[in-house]
C-alpha cells in the first residue's frame, strides 16, 4: 500500500512539474507577444521586425540572434544606434515566434541559414550588411558562403565559428533525444531555466554589469516555452559538428568580415572563433574589446555601427537598398 502511495505521488508531482513548464511558457507567451511582421517561407512563417529611417537610407542592415534570445536583444540594443538604415531583425526559426519550420530538422544551420534567406528575399530583395551574434555565426557564415551577391558585408559579434574542446554541456544532448527530451526538457530544463535566468545573463555580461531592462527589453523569457527550450537546445547540439565541417570554407569568404568580441569572453573564445576566422576571411579583421564578455553590442554598439558604416561606405547622394 505504502509503495502504491509512493508511486502516485511521485507521478503526480511528475505531472505537476511538466505542467508548470507549461505554464511558465504560457505566461512569457502572453506577456510578450508578437509585435513584428511575418514573412512566408517554405514550412511555415518568419517573425521579424523592422525599423526604417525618416529620411534618405544608408541600406539595409539585418540582425540574426544568437542562443537562448530573440529578435528583441540585438534590435533594442543596436535598433537606435542605426537610426540611419532600414533595420530588420529576424527571430530564427523556433525562436521568437517564428517557426520551427522543419521540425527537429531545422538545427541544421544550413537549413536555418536557407529559411531565413527564403524570408530575405521576400522582404528585402537588396544587399544588406548581416550581423549576427553567438551561435547566430554558424548560419550567418552559410548566408555569406552560399550567397555572397546579397551581402555588403558580414558583422560578427562574439561569434560561433570553429569547433571548440570539449563539445557540448550534456543536459543539451539530454534534451535534444527524441521521447527522452520533450520529457526531459518540461522536467527539468524548463524549471531550471526558470530560476537561472538572472544568473545566465549575468554570466554572458561579466565581467561588466548587466544592462537595465535586459531581461524585459530582450524578451529572455520566452525561451521558458518548452517547444523554444529545446530548439535552443537541438540548436546548440548541431553546431559543433556543423562548423567542423564549414571551417575549410572560410577562405572563400568574399565580403568583408569584421569579428567583434570581448577579450574576457567565457561563452565563446575570442582565439579559436572570432580571431580564426578573421585570419581566414581574405578580407577579415579582429577587433577585441578589453574588459567585455559575450555581449560586445551591449559593451561597445558604437563599435559595431562603425564597422557597418564601413562596409556601406560614404554617404552618396542615392539611398541604398
Amino acid at each position: 500500500m505504502l509503495i502504491r502511495s509512493l508511486i502516485v505521488v511521485f507521478v503526480l508531482a511528475v505531472a505537476g512539474i511538466m505542467l508548470w513548464s507549461e505554464w511558465l511558457g504560457a505566461q512569457a507567451a502572453r506577456r510578450y507577444p508578437p509585435r513584428g511582421s511575418f514573412v512566408d517561407v517554405a514550412g511555415g512563417r518568419l517573425h521579424y521586425r523592422e525599423s526604417r529611417p525618416a529620411g534618405e537610407g544608408r541600406g539595409t542592415v539585418v540582425l540574426v540572434h544568437g542562443a537562448s534570445s530573440d529578435h528583441a536583444d540585438l534590435l533594442a540594443t543596436l535598433g537606435p544606434e542605426l537610426r540611419h538604415y532600414r533595420v530588420i531583425a529576424l527571430d530564427r526559426p523556433g525562436f521568437g515566434w517564428s517557426d520551427r519550420l522543419e521540425g527537429d530538422a531545422m538545427a541544421d544551420p544550413a537549413r536555418q541559414a536557407h529559411a531565413l534567406m527564403q524570408g530575405l528575399d521576400a522582404i528585402a530583395p537588396g544587399r544588406f550588411v548581416l550581423v549576427a551574434h553567438s551561435l547566430a555565426g554558424a548560419a550567418a557564415t552559410r548566408i555569406a558562403l552560399d550567397r555572397p551577391e546579397r551581402l555588403r558585408g558580414l558583422v560578427l559579434l562574439g561569434a560561433v565559428t570553429h569547433p571548440w574542446p570539449g563539445g557540448i554541456a550534456w543536459y543539451h544532448h539530454a534534451t535534444s533525444w527524441p521521447v527522452i527530451g520533450p520529457v526531459f526538457t518540461r522536467l527539468v530544463g524548463v524549471p531550471a531555466a526558470s530560476r537561472l535566468l538572472q544568473a545566465g545573463a549575468q554570466s554572458v555580461f561579466a565581467p561588466r554589469p548587466v544592462t537595465p531592462g535586459y531581461l524585459e527589453t530582450g524578451e529572455i523569457a520566452l525561451l521558458l516555452r518548452p517547444a523554444t527550450f529545446r530548439a535552443n537546445s537541438q540548436d546548440i547540439a548541431a553546431a559543433f559538428d556543423f562548423v567542423n565541417a564549414q571551417v575549410p570554407r572560410y577562405r572563400e569568404l568574399r565580403m568583408p568580415v569584421v569579428a567583434i568580441t570581448g577579450d574576457s569572453d567565457d561563452i565563446v573564445s575570442p582565439i579559436i572563433h572570432s580571431a580564426a576566422i578573421a585570419r581566414q576571411a581574405p578580407q577579415g579583421r579582429f577587433v577585441l574589446l578589453p574588459g567585455v564578455g559575450h555581449m560586445p553590442h551591449h559593451a561597445a554598439p558604437e563599435i559595431v555601427i562603425e564597422a557597418i558604416d564601413q562596409m556601406v561606405g560614404p554617404r552618396s547622394g542615392l539611398a541604398l537598398n
